[in-house]
């Protein structure tokens, strides 16, 4: 089997079929399978999925007796792809580029040393039916991809990996022990670390914003970026660039949710003061800015 597309789903009856079917309608002259997980959903979504199988070989769905999260989802449906490439797809996102695929596959066969490629991604914010194009478009720079990797961080949105490059260097099993829940930063941080890798300037897949998406406590990501930061002897410009990320992130999350004690303290941690974080720190304090402030953000919606 040349690709398999590793799609990840839960309670995603509503968008599960944009995702299938834009891989279904994929111009490509390999093939292919789909490998779905679906996360113990509670709605209908794996009825769709068995709808689907019983019309396309290729498709190929399970079910977990029990809700495993992100990351151990992620290594149960990739233990079942055959590929020789991974292609990683959410089961509400959408590939839409007929000819994305076909692309992502041509540039890993024309360079074996490859662990992987990365492309582009368009982000649709649900809520406001807008889309705004190639998001990731600066992100895509040989000269600071991997530091932004390690220190920021990005989803793996329109990655095709090297499945042996992933089973090589990604100790999955270990990131599970950890408590890790995602499994986004681990890949590229390991596959960064370890591999040598190149971009498609195009945008292939839609990233789908929506309220109810998953998202980790941003603590979380800080003991695990700080993991790999031990692992790979990132140095001190590393250790400061992740916590002034963090930081910024317990600001923001102590504005949203007027929290005194967390904002007080992501303040006074963030060197690098600007009207924005002066505002979030404001509103984290005061109830009558908060509310001003919540406010304005719902006008923005």
């Amino acid at each position: 089997m040349k690709l398999s597309v590793h799609i990840l789903t839960y309670n995603s009856e509503r968008y599960i079929k944009d995702a299938i079917d834009s891989v279904l309608n994929q111009k490509i002259n390999f093939p292919f399978e789909l490998v779905i997980g679906d996360d113990a959903s509670t709605d209908n979504t794996f009825k769709i999925l068995q709808d689907y199988a019983k019309t396309y070989e290729h498709v190929k769905p399970f079910q977990n007796k029990k809700n495993l999260g992100i990351l151990k989802n992620f290594k149960n449906t990739l233990d079942q792809c055959s590929g020789e490439y991974i292609f990683d797809l959410a089961g509400d996102d959408w590939i839409h580029n007929e000819i994305g695929l076909q692309k992502m596959v041509e540039k890993l066969e024309s360079n074996p040393n490859l662990g992987f490629i990365d492309s582009g991604y368009n982000v649709f914010y649900e809520h406001r039916n807008k889309s705004t194009y190639f998001h990731n478009k600066n992100i895509l720079n040989k000269v600071t991809y991997r530091n932004h990797m390690l220190t920021t961080g990005s989803p793996t949105l329109g990655c095709c990996f090297r499945k042996n490059a992933l089973d090589l260097y990604v100790d999955f099993d270990l990131y599970i022990k950890k408590g890790f829940k995602i499994e986004d930063y681990p890949i590229l941080a390991d596959l960064t670390s370890n591999c040598t890798y190149d971009f498609i300037y195009e945008s292939f897949v839609t990233y789908r914003v929506r309220k109810t998406s998953y998202s980790s406590n941003f603590h979380d990501f800080f003991d695990m970026k700080m993991f790999f930061v031990n692992k790979y002897n990132l140095g001190n410009d590393a250790v400061q660039k992740i916590e002034e990320n963090y930081f910024q992130t317990k600001l923001i999350h102590a504005s949203l949710h007027f929290r005194p004690k967390d904002g007080a303290l992501a303040f006074s941690k963030i060197k690098k003061r600007r009207l924005k974080q002066y505002l979030l720190y404001i509103s984290s304090q005061s109830k009558f800015c908060f509310k001003i402030l919540w406010f304005f953000r719902r006008l923005a919606l």
